[in-house]
């Protein structure tokens, strides 16, 4: 059944996506195996099976799942710490306190993907009366190479101008922003395993120590993967490695539930804002067990920029993901007439 996402009324969208997160449990991924010689090969060792898919099962001896046992859904204190500071983030003045009529700033960092993903979510996101009417959206995003992960995690590249300029351009401040939505790529030629997925989450974790440092107020981390390339772009942009970003992703949370050195995200040794998943964007041309998603080649322009209507697809599911998530809804919907943090 072609359960993708178009351009039908977000109510309908919203109504889908609550059918399928109470049956996904109902429907694990089946794997085979294949013998090879003496030895037994696991197919997810020679398939690119999404996270979510793969849960308990392994890629070249890794456990999938978008969370640390194969899980798709935070757990244990990790998910309390979740909780806490998605009720922390709130209206803010420009210099970063309290107020009624302050603003929540949500900005997007990193190439061209990220940013389309961004511009057509803040489109949906406007005036609409499902969401919080504190939200400013903002792309900071930039193409043509120029915000690959190498600049973002280096305080003085100069990428950080263009950040600026848009962000006070919008009569905000580095004060206000709390929530970051973070997409793009490195600029490396490394392409295997594990050494690609290990060098992108070393370099996730550098970006997250220098966001703490550029916004005062910094408290959500928000990663999405990437979809699934075709053709032939630029090496890095090829599969596997859009692949890989995602268990990059991956580790890098893994790393911050594990209290790994440098990404500690709480308390007076705190160098990082909390790193979580939105809703996961790769998948092949088959739909997805879990959720029904799926990518096709004729949904992207190149191979790897979105169409519009792919494009809508995809902000279409972010938001959802932003809408019904128990944590991002709290800080993301509309608030009850009435309410007060």
């Amino acid at each position: 059944m072609d359960m993708k996402i178009g351009k039908f009324s977000l109510t309908t969208t919203l109504l889908v996506l609550l059918f399928i997160n109470c049956s996904k449990e109902n429907n694990p991924a089946k794997l085979k195996s294949s013998s090879a010689g003496n030895s037994v090969v696991s197919q997810s060792d020679i398939t690119l099976i999404p996270l979510n898919d793969l849960g308990k099962n392994t890629y070249k001896d890794s456990v999938g799942g978008l969370y640390p046992g194969g899980k798709n859904s935070p757990s244990g204190t990790y998910a309390n710490d979740l909780l806490k500071t998605s009720n922390s983030i709130a209206p803010i003045d420009s210099f970063g306190n309290p107020h009624k009529h302050g603003r929540i700033v949500f900005i997007s960092l990193g190439g061209s993907t990220g940013g389309h993903n961004m511009t057509q979510l803040k489109k949906q996101t406007k005036n609409n009366p499902l969401t919080n009417s504190n939200l400013v959206l903002l792309d900071c995003n930039n193409g043509y190479g120029d915000a690959s992960l190498n600049s973002i995690m280096n305080p003085n590249d100069s990428y950080w101008d263009h950040v600026t300029q848009i962000i006070q351009g919008a009569y905000s401040s580095y004060r206000q922003v709390q929530i970051i939505y973070l997409e793009t790529d490195d600029s490396s030629m490394q392409k295997y395993w594990p050494n690609r997925p290990n060098l992108v989450k070393n370099e996730l974790e550098s970006c997250l120590r220098v966001f703490k440092q550029k916004f005062p107020n910094i408290k959500m981390v928000y990663v999405l993967g990437r979809t699934r390339t075709f053709g032939n772009e630029e090496l890095w942009n090829r599969e596997p490695s859009p692949y890989y970003f995602g268990w990059a992703c991956k580790w890098a949370i893994q790393d911050q539930i594990n209290g790994v050195p440098g990404t500690q995200y709480k308390g007076k040794k705190a160098v990082a804002p909390m790193i979580t998943w939105g809703w996961y964007q790769w998948a092949d041309t088959t739909p997805r067990k879990t959720d029904g998603f799926y990518w096709l080649q004729s949904e992207t322009s190149d191979g790897l920029h979105a169409t519009p209507e792919g494009q809508d697809t995809l902000a279409t599911r972010f938001q959802n993901f932003l809408l019904t998530d128990k944590f991002a809804k709290i800080w993301y919907a509309a608030q009850p007439t009435g309410f007060s943090k």
